[in-house]
């Protein structure tokens, strides 16, 4: 239940903020999506296509990167007259998007006004952009897909998250603004990468202190959290809600979530270009896409051909974010794998399309020196905001669990960078030995991918 607190920023203070002094469209859309949640499957692929031909129409005439694209298989946007007519345009791998970067860029409004980077699962980092009318979006999607998890914006919340304070710390007026962002939000952050006992008693304390209505986290963390929880006897509060994100939330994990917080426990699936792909809702049958906001395609890759994936199939994630026009994303390859769902009405009565499972998030497992197992995410973090002084990494744990950190040098290494990278990696990763290593390139496995975490058995 929301308390009066929650209940005056999400009725006055946010909708005055950001609707009113902001003048943003973000609670309009959301408005909508709330809405659109409830039609046909028909109507929302229609809504899709509404989306897609606006976007590929402003592609054509505006990014060279796709112009050249339609002109070499030979169609124009009007060429696209059903949504899965999407499958006549060509792929865009993770190598390509990380190549023509500024080539996909718009030419005209809107423009990339908003530009980030990550390192993904491949370690090669990529950089992307999008316009302000996108992030309007994102964060309206967002808003739908945890609200089916009962979290409100203002509802007091603690975020058992992956800093990057320790690696990066931004300008002190940027400090300031998120720290009374986040207060007046009711969001407490909690570095996530110390899993050892001492600081996992300290998040359990913190629980205790705060009584959130809702815990959003690393799948691999907050995991780690309920194992401390359960062995230490240390439930003191009320079933918390748990938004899980960020890597796969194996069902172990769910189980143990479920012991340590109550029933509460919520998958989500997204990744930083496009944010919240798909959520899971109160009935807990699958993933919600976020079909408003993305064209998500599993597909099966045999030689030069594809095929979409048949419903029980795993495949390949294609994601075509549909109100990304300042630096298009159409067809992108992701590397993720997944399992979508037969076209049905879930029990909750949505009709937006689910997956069954995603499993291109997991990475090998890492244990530190007694064990425990240590989620690779980590270093995505770590080394995506040092995407200019590191362009590649990998991580090799042996069959001693030591550890063997290659790092590829960016156009701003330097030696000091290797201190900064072992003190947080033992920090995140505590009683292993460390041996970094700066190499020209990481070898390419045979399937054509790089494996940033390998684990000797």
């Amino acid at each position: 239940m929301t308390d009066l607190y929650g209940a005056v920023f999400q009725n006055v203070l946010y909708p005055g903020w950001e609707s009113g002094l902001r003048q943003r469209p973000t609670l309009a859309h959301l408005e909508q999506l709330e809405r659109s949640q409830w039609c046909s499957f028909d109507e929302l692929r229609a809504i899709q296509l509404t989306a897609l031909r606006k976007l590929l129409d402003h592609a054509y005439q505006h990014s060279p990167h796709y112009r050249r694209g339609f002109k070499a298989r030979e169609l124009r946007p009007a060429d696209i007259r059903t949504i899965d007519d999407i499958c006549k345009l060509p792929l865009l791998t993770r190598e390509e998007a990380t190549d023509s970067f500024e080539d996909r860029m718009s030419s005209a409004e809107p423009l990339p006004r908003i530009r980030k980077m990550t390192s993904g699962t491949t370690g090669r980092p990529l950089a992307f952009a999008y316009d302000a009318g996108s992030e309007y979006w994102r964060q309206a999607t967002k808003l739908r897909g945890y609200g089916w998890a009962g979290y409100r914006p203002g509802d007091r919340s603690l975020h058992f998250w992956g800093s990057i304070a320790a690696v990066q710390s931004p300008p002190l007026n940027k400090k300031v603004k998120a720290a009374l962002d986040h207060l007046v939000r009711r969001e407490h952050y909690i570095d996530c990468s110390d899993h050892s006992e001492e600081a996992l008693s300290n998040v359990v304390r913190r629980l205790r202190d705060l009584r959130p209505k809702v815990m959003v986290c690393y799948a691999r963390a907050g995991a780690a959290l309920a194992r401390h929880i359960v062995e230490t006897k240390s439930r003191h509060w009320e079933d918390t809600v748990v938004i899980s994100a960020a890597e796969r939330l194996f069902p172990a994990d769910r189980d143990v979530m479920t012991e340590a917080f109550g029933p509460g426990i919520f998958d989500t699936y997204g990744s930083r270009e496009v944010m919240l792909i798909a959520a899971e809702c109160e009935a807990h049958q699958g993933l919600h896409v976020s079909m408003e906001n993305l064209a998500v395609e599993i597909i099966v890759r045999e030689g030069d051909t594809e095929r979409p994936a048949v419903p029980g199939e795993l495949g390949e994630v294609v994601v075509t974010d549909l109100h990304n026009y300042g630096a298009p994303f159409i067809r992108y390859v992701n590397g993720d794998l997944a399992v979508a769902m037969p076209v049905a009405r879930c029990a909750c009565g949505r009709a937006l399309s689910r997956l069954q499972r995603v499993e291109g998030r997991e990475m090998d497992t890492l244990r530190d020196g007694e064990g425990r197992p240590i989620g690779g995410m980590f270093f995505s973090v770590l080394f995506s905001v040092l995407a200019d002084r590191v362009r590649g990494f990998q991580i090799v744990q042996r069959k001693d669990r030591s550890i063997d950190l290659k790092l590829v040098p960016g156009r701003m290494f330097d030696d000091s960078l290797l201190e900064m990278v072992k003190r947080n990696c033992e920090k995140a990763i505590p009683g292993v030995d460390l041996r970094t290593h700066v190499v020209s390139d990481i070898p390419i496995e045979p399937s054509g991918k790089s494996r940033v975490v390998v684990v000797e058995n």
